[in-house]
């Protein structure tokens, strides 16, 4: 292990549960702010799962990720998230490249139906990263406040 900033990632998988929240308490996103609102949740989520999967991956020396794919794969690999759930994580970030690049033909029912079927899992995302760092490094310090 090399180092692990327990405080950020903890702040950054609370951020993805709060951005989940929003999402499911949105009742519409067919208005132009609507819509935006959904680009930014979706997009911050990717980015934040990515963050904290690179987190992890350096912390704990796990190898080094050649894609955004590499990055699930090596999570599922060191057993932070089960296989069953690589496909969903994958679907999602999948969306990553309309919303930063091709965003002047975002799909916006694509991006909701994707992000939305994927979202039992997504919410899971930061039970699993809490319960991978109070296995490997303990409850009494997984969260403290040292970085």
């Amino acid at each position: 292990m090399y180092f692990v900033n327990r405080s950020e990632i903890e702040q950054t998988v609370t951020h993805i549960d709060e951005l989940i929240t929003i999402a499911q308490e949105t009742k519409s996103f067919a208005s132009d702010i609507e819509k935006l609102g959904l680009e930014r949740v979706v997009h911050v989520v990717i980015e934040s799962i990515l963050d904290v999967g690179n987190m992890m991956i350096d912390g704990f020396i796990m190898r080094d990720p050649g894609s955004y794919h590499d990055i699930i794969d090596i999570l599922v690999d060191e057993k932070v998230i089960s296989a069953e759930e690589e496909v969903a994580y994958k679907a999602v970030i999948d969306l990553r490249q309309m919303l930063v690049q091709d965003y002047l033909a975002i799909d916006h029912t694509h991006v909701e139906k994707t992000f939305f079927d994927q979202l039992p899992v997504l919410k899971m995302f930061s039970t699993h990263i809490r319960q991978y760092l109070v296995n490997e490094l303990g409850v009494a310090n997984a969260f403290s406040n040292e970085s």
